[in-house]
């Protein structure tokens, strides 16, 4: 290609790509990040009934914060039972709904968790609370009932050497004990 053709080339496309950079796509928004609105739907329409049902007699895998993987489960009455990746100990705790006044000034369902004699990252003894709907958004797996007995253990079968990447992983470990 000869210079004079490439020089020709390189120009067109440089208008076009100004043309693009000067006018943008009409459609797309030019103002901040948009909420994502199921979740903040599922956070402001949460009721403490629902967060309840969602919570209660559930085995539950949270992958978040600054402390390692942790199961769960949750009793009807408000008992919570943690095995946390690296620990061979279920550490025993509490759950309840609270709800509090939101940045808008509305109502604002959250779940609360507490561990009394424990200090450690997300699980202490104080009550640790969040709003209910991001929390059960951000929980990795949930399921009903109790399938790896965490109820009615002080100690776990064996330690979870490396995070699981669900709740159906940790029971096949389980079961094959």
């Amino acid at each position: 290609m000869s210079s004079i053709r490439f020089s020709f080339v390189l120009l067109t496309a440089l208008q076009a790509l100004n043309a693009c950079a000067n006018h943008p796509d009409s459609t797309a928004p030019t103002g901040p990040a948009v909420p994502m609105p199921q979740l903040s739907a599922a956070i402001a329409n949460s009721t403490p009934e629902e967060a309840r049902r969602a919570i209660s007699n559930k085995t539950w895998l949270w992958t978040l914060g600054g402390g390692p993987y942790q199961v769960h489960y949750s009793t009807a009455d408000g008992r919570d039972f943690a095995w946390l990746v690296g620990e061979s100990r279920i550490l025993r705790g509490e759950w309840r709904i609270d709800t509090t006044t939101g940045p808008q000034g509305g109502p604002l369902v959250q779940l609360c968790l507490r561990y009394p004699g424990v200090q450690r990252p997300d699980l202490s003894a104080d009550w640790n609370c969040r709003p209910a709907g991001t929390a059960f958004e951000q929980m990795a797996d949930r399921e009903s009932g109790d399938p790896l007995h965490l109820l009615n253990r002080t100690q776990a079968q064996f330690v979870l050497t490396t995070p699981p990447a669900n709740l159906a992983e940790v029971e096949a470990q389980v079961v094959g004990r």
